[in-house]
């Protein structure tokens, strides 16, 4: 398998990639007819988001039952024929773990409703004096207690009231929780990714759902119960992770992930619906660690998720005449960084936000955003920009593979809306013009593994005040022969002309890796989103 510095992952919404059987929405099969598509593009890895029994109230991450698959999304066996099959042409699976909290269906819970002490110790069922001294917000909006009037207790729910959180200081819960994960590395699975990993400790004192005192010592416990020591592939989504715990979740060492999901640069604050990005916070996020995790740690790569806008319309400029030129500068600025690069489906292809109407809404979270800021009086107008703006159903929009009918997604209409502008951007179109983002990202890809100086170079942030252009530089010295390789990006980051800081250190045309423009620039003037990266020796 592919080393971790050199490997690309790419990240499946299984309900929007591609449906096999017509009924609307995306499944395993559709995957495994999908695989040859991935295996061009030379992605190592496929992260799908849950595909676990679910009765979906937040699309899967309200997991009914570990181990078994969904039947909308197909059988056990196809998932196993996935695993085999993507293994065939060198492809490995990652599963989504989701270990805060199940779905209310989950037969612990179930067993927990019908008073059975063992499991009611599998959750946060709490009284009523406890619940009146630690008042708690859902982040999906209203109260996270939820009273039953049965048991007479609480259970406690962080996001949606279907979806209740286990206790994992109960040494039964990590321990079943190791058997999940080692029920799916028996089946071949060779990464997984930990959904909110940091609220699995809580700190009650300080009303803190993330972040506890334990929180490094139970993932190192479930490290050595499960995937340690066996080259697993890892990543812990951790919203809040300052530096020293980035270095800790990615120590070198092996002790608990690969690498870590981190938030930062993406500048959501705290909260994300009325949050623009800025490129300073992402200049200084980045360097930050790039720079503190050399040696010391490993960082993922990437500009969006299955919870995140599209990447070109929060980053770039979505607009007809410039989409292709500044998502081509995006990949470059984030692929030329050290860590490991996960490409959202679509992203290759440069896939948008679109326009939402009210009914069309999917995403449990805007849905309760709108109703609840609709009884604040936010006024229409921003109501709507916000949803279009950093609504999770963007990033759901079904894959738009060719020009026909539902994009080539589905004979059926789909379960979510499709992008409008499917007929223009598609995979098929990409596939068959060499000069195409997907091609782009392909070439990426093949650099991160040809080239040392990407996968091991030092950071040095150029210009980091400059609200216009992004630059940096990446040094690496090879210990085998004493040779120095210097990886030189600059980028112009607006619609105009402008003058390119250090392009007097940029070699000849000769010496151009990788540009969006067709020829090297041959002035210090860049044209609009003019990118270009030089390797220096």
């Amino acid at each position: 398998m592919t080393p971790l510095d050199s490997g690309v992952i790419y990240q499946i919404y299984p309900m929007s990639f591609q449906d096999s059987d017509g009924d609307g929405m995306g499944d395993i099969n559709g995957i495994r007819r999908r695989l040859d598509y991935l295996a061009e593009l030379g992605v190592d890895m496929l992260w799908l988001t849950p595909v676990y029994r679910s009765p979906k109230c937040d699309n899967g991450y309200d997991v009914a039952d570990y181990r078994d698959i969904d039947p909308a999304f197909g059988t056990l066996t196809e998932m196993e024929h996935l695993i085999q099959e993507a293994g065939a042409r060198g492809i490995g699976i990652m599963m989504d773990i989701v270990a805060n909290h199940t779905s209310t269906d989950h037969l612990w819970f179930q067993r927990a409703l019908a008073g059975d002490p063992h499991y009611q110790a599998f959750y946060v069922f709490r009284d009523q004096a406890f619940v009146d001294a630690h008042p708690l917000q859902s982040i999906f909006g209203g109260d996270a207690w939820q009273y039953l009037p049965a048991l007479d207790l609480y259970y406690l729910h962080n996001f949606d009231p279907g979806q209740a959180d286990l206790d994992w200081d109960n040494p039964a819960v990590r321990d079943a929780m190791a058997e999940v994960i080692n029920f799916w590395l028996d089946k071949g699975i060779r990464g997984f990714r930990f959904d909110v990993i940091d609220m699995v400790s809580k700190d009650w004192s300080r009303l803190a759902m993330s972040n506890g005192p334990q929180l490094h010592r139970y993932i190192r416990e479930l490290n050595d119960a499960s995937f340690g020591g066996k080259g697993i592939i890892t990543v812990g989504e951790t919203w809040g992770a300052d530096l020293p715990h980035m270095r800790s979740y990615s120590n070198p060492d092996g002790s608990e992930f690969s690498m870590v999901f981190n938030f930062e640069h993406l500048g959501l604050g705290p909260d994300k619906w009325s949050s623009h990005f800025e490129l300073l916070r992402f200049k200084q996020a980045m360097a930050r660690h790039q720079q503190g995790l050399h040696r010391q740690g490993w960082n993922s790569l990437f500009l969006g998720n299955h919870d995140l806008p599209r990447a070109i319309s929060r980053f770039g400029n979505d607009e007809p005449q410039w989409r292709e030129l500044s998502a081509k500068q995006w990949a470059m600025v984030l692929h030329l960084m050290q860590g490991t690069p996960f490409i959202y489906q679509g992203e290759e292809l440069g896939m948008t936000n679109r326009h939402w109407q009210p009914h069309e809404l999917r995403d449990v979270e805007a849905i309760n955003y709108r109703t609840s800021q609709q009884e604040q009086g936010l006024a229409p107008t921003e109501l709507t920009r916000r949803l279009d703006a950093m609504g999770r159903d963007n990033a759901r929009t079904p894959m738009q593979w060719d020009a026909g009918p539902h994009a080539g997604f589905s004979t059926a209409e789909p379960w979510i809306v499709l992008n409008e502008n499917y007929k223009e951007i598609n995979a098929a179109e990409q596939l068959a013009r060499p000069d195409s983002l997907f091609h782009c990202y392909r070439q990426l890809i093949a650099l991160r593994k040809a080239q040392p100086v990407i996968r091991h170079g030092i950071f040095e942030l150029l210009d980091p005040d400059d609200l216009q252009r992004i630059g940096y530089r990446r040094r690496y010295r090879d210990p085998a022969c004493g040779q120095t390789h210097v990886l030189l990006l600059l980028a112009n980051l607006t619609a105009d002309t402008l003058p390119m800081p250090h392009f007097d250190q940029a070699p000849g045309a000769d010496r151009l890796l990788i540009g969006n423009y067709p020829e090297a620039p041959d002035s210090a003037l860049f044209a609009p989103y003019q990118t270009a990266v030089w390797l220096l020796t």
